[in-house]
């Protein structure tokens, strides 16, 4: 991937995520909302909404308890897309596939390691990098507890 123009950045509202109200991404600072997770609406059943700007569903994150080991996880994109997750979320090392491509690949810096930093790497092929942004923050979210 190239660090040239039109690299995607945004921006991550994240002090709302402890005070467990809303959590949201904007296009820049005090740009608009293009996605959004409600707490009030985060937990039904192990399943995460990711919402637009307007309120309306997204994206669903579904855990499944498949193994001992570790959980599975399934996201539904707008209903008919499918984003597996492979890997080890609380590492920070894990990655987002759909049809067997990956998407998003989640990892850590060992050359300089820094505590609490880990990367994001979404494939310049991603048509919406903002929503698998948000996805792992939600993955993120949803295993910590």
């Amino acid at each position: 991937g190239g660090h040239g123009p039109g690299k995607a950045k945004y921006y991550v509202d994240n002090k709302v995520l402890r005070a467990r109200e809303t959590f949201n991404i904007r296009s820049s600072r005090h740009g608009e909302v293009l996605y959004q997770v409600q707490e009030r609406k985060l937990r039904v059943r192990d399943t995460m909404k990711i919402e637009d700007g307007n309120g309306d569903e997204i994206a669903k994150i579904k855990k499944r308890a498949v193994g001992v080991v570790r959980d599975n996880f399934v996201v539904k994109v707008r209903g008919d897309r499918d984003w597996q997750i492979h890997g080890a979320i609380l590492d920070h090392d894990f990655t987002v596939k759909e049809n067997g491509k990956t998407i998003v690949k989640v990892h850590k810096n060992w050359v300089t390691p820094i505590k609490d930093c880990y990367f994001i790497d979404i494939d310049e092929d991603c048509d919406d990098k903002a929503l698998a942004l948000m996805v792992v923050i939600g993955l993120e979210d949803m295993s910590e507890d």
